[in-house]
């Protein structure tokens, strides 16, 4: 997947995969995977008769270049359990676990790479996001959401002191300084604080606005593509991956798909290879994530400080790689806390919830769901 310099504040699940990072992210998005099938139905009952006696149809046929096929079947979808309100940011929202159907359908073996993202944009001319300038009424809802937070910040203030009041004084500094930028395209970048961390929280310690950070100039302006063509594309969003699977005949996966995908044929497993974190021994590492003080230092116990060129290491057991690190991946279905609360068991190959539903009071932006892990995730800030 990517590196460790950018990410963004979309929120995310992993109910598999505890120790995952990433690299750079975009600014409202991050990294892709593409599947190739029927767009999927509405969430709905799959007759049982149905599920045990129909044929994966695919499998007949050979596999497009650069996918491996995802047999169709049940599984229980949903966080790890003894994760849930037990200090997980990813699982708390994964729950309840319940059984869902999806049908066969082919899937990127690999994460999009800069080779393969460069001969999109040669043959549209395409402008990803962060490469355009920010529309006014972006601007105005990111600084309103802006001007809200540090109204809290401040209201909090005339009640502390010492520690917390510093950090919220930090805070407050941050958020200002961002909205200097807001009106500049670019992408949101990786920072290894320098200081101390004011709680696990806020995000601002650790992630900055880089105008001028892209898809090609991941690490900002100044930086280039030379030596990562085969690492994933990074700094994009949905839109820009949606893009990029339309050009290419494909579409996003539902993140239905994507977690069946992702348990590579496993049933609640807590990594995707299986049970033990490091099953060939300390220091054979499984995926690109973060080794060291969170997020101070990765000391790059597994060959790559940042992404790492896709099929780096071992695929799950459908054949798919860096599905738990690298770089975090794009689905299809909007972002919702109560998801999994409105999906009703037994689903076939459900959706996320619509615009409509994802447009309720107190809501923040509209996000799309980023899942698996990066190489900014270590074995403890990734659960």
């Amino acid at each position: 997947m990517l590196s460790e310099f950018y990410m963004d504040s979309i929120p995310r699940r992993q109910p598999l995969l505890r120790p995952l990072s990433l690299w750079v992210l975009a600014a409202n998005a991050l990294l892709f995977t593409a599947c190739q099938g029927d767009d999927p139905m509405e969430s709905a009952q799959a007759p049982e008769a149905q599920r045990e006696m129909e044929p994966d149809d695919l499998s007949q046929f050979e596999a497009p270049e650069g996918m491996v096929l995802i047999p169709g079947g049940s599984f229980m979808m949903g966080g790890d359990a003894g994760e849930m309100g037990g200090g997980s940011n990813s699982h708390q929202t994964s729950y309840p676990i319940k059984d869902v159907y999806v049908d066969a359908f082919w899937m990127d073996a690999t994460e999009v790479t800069n080779r393969q993202f460069q001969e999109f944009v040669d043959a549209t001319g395409y402008l990803t996001f962060a490469e355009r300038p920010m529309a006014e009424a972006v601007v105005t809802e990111y600084k309103q959401l802006a001007e809200v937070n540090i109204a809290n910040m401040r209201r909090e203030l005339t009640g502390v002191s010492g520690e917390r009041r510093d950090a919220l004084l930090d805070s407050i500094a941050r958020v200002e300084q961002a909205m200097s930028t807001f009106h500049l395209s670019g992408a949101i970048l990786f920072k290894a604080p320098e200081g101390t961390i004011y709680g696990q929280r806020d995000i601002t310690q650790w992630w900055q606005i880089v105008p001028g950070a892209t898809w090609k100039t991941p690490g900002g302006p100044g930086t280039t593509l030379e030596g990562l063509e085969d690492h994933p594309v990074v700094n994009v969003t949905q839109e820009d991956a949606a893009a990029y699977a339309n050009w290419a005949g494909k579409r996003l996966p539902t993140e239905a798909e994507w977690e069946r995908a992702a348990r590579g044929g496993l049933e609640r497993k807590p990594f995707v290879w299986g049970d033990d974190f490091a099953p060939e021994g300390y220091g054979f590492w499984m995926a690109n994530i973060w080794q060291g003080a969170w997020p101070y230092q990765n000391t790059g116990e597994d060959g790559f400080i940042l992404t790492a060129p896709v099929k780096s290491f071992p695929p799950n057991g459908y054949g798919l790689y860096d599905i738990a690190g690298n770089v975090w991946e794009i689905v299809a279905d909007l972002y919702h806390p109560h998801a999994y609360e409105m999906r009703a068991a037994g689903a076939s190959n459900p959706r996320g919830p619509t615009a409509r539903q994802v447009d309720y009071p107190g809501k923040r932006l509209v996000t799309h769901i980023t899942r698996g892990g990066s190489f900014l995730c270590s074995d403890g800030w990734c659960k």
